[in-house]
Parts: C-alpha cells; sequence; structure tokens
C-alpha cells in the first residue's frame, strides 16, 4: 500500500477531532509564513485538510486581497469540514475540491500564491507535488516541512527559509538561496 493512501486513510480516521488536535500546531505555521507572504489573487491551499488556515485568514481578516481561495485535501472528509466553514467565511469566493497535490487539478500559472503546510512529507513522491505547486502557482509557493525528517536537508541551501516553529521549516521555494 502506498504511503498516500495509508495517510488518506489515517486522515480519514481522525477528521473530526483533526481541529482540536492540530489548530494551535498549524496556527504557529500560519503565523510564521503569514508575517511574510500574505495571501493575494487566486490562492491555493494545497493540502487544506479541514480548513484550519482559511479560518486563520478570516480571523486576521487577510481573505479581503484574496479573489478566489481553493482547498484542496485527497481526504474526502477533510474536505467536506472545509467546504462547510468556506461556505461560513468565505462569501462565495472560497472552493473545496478533493484532489491529489501530486496531480494538481489546475491549470498551469493560475494561481497567485499557494500555501502548502506539511504536505511534503506525506507524499508518495514529494519533489512531484513541488513541480505540481510551480507549474500551477506564478508567485510565491510556501511550504514547511517537518524538522525532523530528511526532506528538509533537500530544500536548506536551495530555497528561501522564511521561518521556523518548534516542529516546522517554512520556505518560500519561489525564491532560491
Amino acid at each position: 500500500m502506498s504511503k498516500s493512501i495509508t495517510i488518506r486513510e489515517r486522515y480519514e480516521a481522525t477528521c473530526l477531532g483533526y481541529d482540536e488536535l492540530y489548530r494551535s500546531e498549524q496556527y504557529e505555521k500560519y503565523f510564521v509564513a503569514l508575517k511574510r507572504v500574505k495571501p493575494r489573487g487566486v490562492v491555493l491551499d494545497a493540502g487544506c485538510g479541514t480548513g484550519l488556515l482559511v479560518e486563520f485568514l478570516y480571523s486576521w481578516k487577510l481573505l479581503d486581497d484574496i479573489s478566489l481561495y481553493i482547498c484542496l485535501d485527497y481526504s474526502g472528509c477533510m474536505t467536506s469540514i472545509a467546504n462547510w466553514k468556506l461556505k461560513v467565511l468565505c462569501n462565495g469566493k472560497c472552493q473545496a475540491t478533493i484532489g491529489d497535490v501530486e496531480n494538481i487539478p489546475l491549470a498551469d500559472k493560475s494561481v497567485d500564491v499557494t500555501y502548502s503546510f506539511t504536505v511534503l512529507d506525506l507524499l508518495d513522491d514529494p519533489f512531484r507535488g513541488l513541480e505540481e505547486m510551480v507549474r500551477v502557482t506564478r508567485g510565491d509557493i510556501i511550504v514547511s516541512v517537518l524538522k525532523s525528517l530528511h526532506l528538509k536537508d533537500n530544500l536548506i541551501g536551495k530555497y528561501s527559509l522564511i521561518g521556523s516553529t518548534s516542529k516546522d521549516l517554512i520556505f518560500n521555494i519561489r525564491e532560491m538561496v
């Protein structure tokens, strides 16, 4: 069984308690990243989970400069929770889509900013995921990876490290070192 299928099954089983378990950890990453790169235009949340990022953007009044917010996740349960939040918070300019970060269902250069928090670590092919984000994004691409995993070694020294949290390193993939 592939890594991504195992991860999807785990998220399907735990999605109802996800926000309670991970909200503060995710918000810490968002706070660090959004100090450096504000959302604007068409925004992709690649691996959006339950839509915690859109919650954060709403609470910090950062939705105004967004024309379209796309929440992409491969868990149907997570996406359904995100979809409910988007309907409540976004005034019709947000959409939740079930999809795979390794095969993003968007046109080339159709996104202004992509955020992907601790998603690459979960992919069968994280470099395919990065390639897809680069393909669909014309502006900044912000990703976080766990400090404890080797994937970070492939990003350090190549891309701009824009911040860190207790568990993650945050990079701008559009800024080369």
